[in-house]
């Protein structure tokens, strides 16, 4: 998937996010979206996964030498993972892949595996509400990096990870986006070190 961006501008009330953003990425190719607290990073990836509108400008998608602006299709080649991002608290674990995997095409074939490489095999029955912060956050990540999409977007991917989850990360990023275009919302250098382009949001003020 390609994701072109063409004179994206975001504005709440008087105050501008961000103005006339062009861009392009390209499929199979990483990329972070940079820039301090508050500048913005996290209203431009909602935008690019469709759940956020801008106040101006044209998002386009190319999917098999097709071009369109149809969100609705493009989004379903989208993985999205962010810690504002909310799991069905009353699901246990296991409800919760069940769930997911209704929907979206998974890259495990059971959910025995997925747990496995989520490393979360204990917590099988237990229930969302009883997360920790960090577990919540590696759950969101494995959904992201398990399932099936053209491309992969992460908001600031490794909040409330220790030291080993961070290396759990970094090990899934090694293994499942060769094939990917990978867009990472961060202003933690080691959570997109292996990023070739960055874009910096404050750039577009």
């Amino acid at each position: 998937m390609n994701i072109q961006l063409e004179n994206i501008s975001k504005r709440y009330g008087f105050e501008w996010i961000f103005k006339q953003v062009n861009y392009q990425f390209e499929a199979n190719k990483k990329y972070a979206i940079v820039g301090p607290n508050g500048s913005g990073k996290s209203t431009l990836l909602k935008i690019i996964s469709g759940g956020l509108v801008p106040t101006s400008g044209e998002i386009h998608f190319s999917m098999l030498h097709q071009r369109t602006t149809d969100l609705e299709q493009s989004s379903k080649e989208i993985a999205f993972a962010a810690p504002y991002i909310s799991l069905l608290e009353d699901f246990s674990l296991e409800e919760m892949f069940v769930f997911h995997s209704s929907f979206k095409k998974m890259k495990v074939d059971s959910l025995q595996q997925f747990l496995e490489i989520a490393e979360l095999v204990p917590h099988q029955k237990k229930y969302i509400k009883n997360f920790s912060s960090g577990m919540r956050q590696r759950l969101k990540l494995a959904f992201a990096f398990l399932t099936e999409s053209q491309a992969l977007l992460l908001d600031e991917p490794t909040s409330n990870f220790d030291s080993k989850a961070i290396d759990w990360y970094l090990q899934l990023i090694e293994k499942y986006t060769s094939e990917r275009l990978v867009i990472i919302g961060s202003n933690q250098e080691y959570e997109y070190s292996f990023c070739a382009d960055n874009l910096a949001v404050s750039d577009y003020k």
